[in-house]
């Protein structure tokens, strides 16, 4: 019995859509309610299957105005957009806090609902989540110092989540 040839490709040839995470891909990660939500930016996170689940992991730092929602609410959205389209938006959203202004109407988004779940309309692929689990990051599990140097110098662990996807939708 003859062995099968394996040819390696790179992992960002394989992953595509929702379930690319980094580097150019980012996500909008709204949480909220129909009466008030938020949105953010986020680019760390992914797909993984644990408890029975396929579950998406995402990292948000203790100072964001959505981590309030999120932990109000125990459900978020992420919503990938167009990038070329919405390249622009990326610093905007990722920079300015919803605490100071509304930035969702500031960057002629439209929020939709999804059993009253906030998603950004204008999104090609969205995940509904609902928190399974949430645990904040610390030096003393840091195995490699370079890290703390290079993102926590200042503090302002993330925290991470991992969430239940609970729905998928593609426009």
């Amino acid at each position: 019995m003859g062995l099968h040839v394996f040819q390696p490709v790179e992992l960002d040839d394989v992953l595509e859509g929702a379930f690319r995470f980094g580097g150019e891909t980012w996500a909008l990660l709204t949480a909220g309610n129909e009466n008030k939500a938020n949105t953010m930016t986020v680019s760390w996170g992914g797909i993984t299957y644990v408890w029975d689940k396929t579950c998406a992991i995402i990292y948000v730092r203790e100072s964001r105005y959505t981590k309030e929602f999120i932990d109000a609410e125990k459900k978020f959205s992420l919503s990938f957009l167009n990038h070329d389209e919405y390249r622009g938006l990326k610093k905007y959203l990722g920079s300015v806090s919803g605490r100071d202004e509304d930035k969702i109407a500031n960057a002629k988004l439209n929020l939709n609902f999804d059993d009253g779940i906030p998603f950004v309309d204008e999104a090609d692929n969205v995940l509904i989540c609902k928190v399974l689990y949430r645990q904040q990051m610390k030096e003393e599990c840091v195995t490699n110092g370079r890290v703390i140097a290079n993102f926590y110098d200042k503090g302002n662990y993330h925290w991470f989540y991992i969430a239940e996807i609970k729905k998928v939708m593609i426009r």
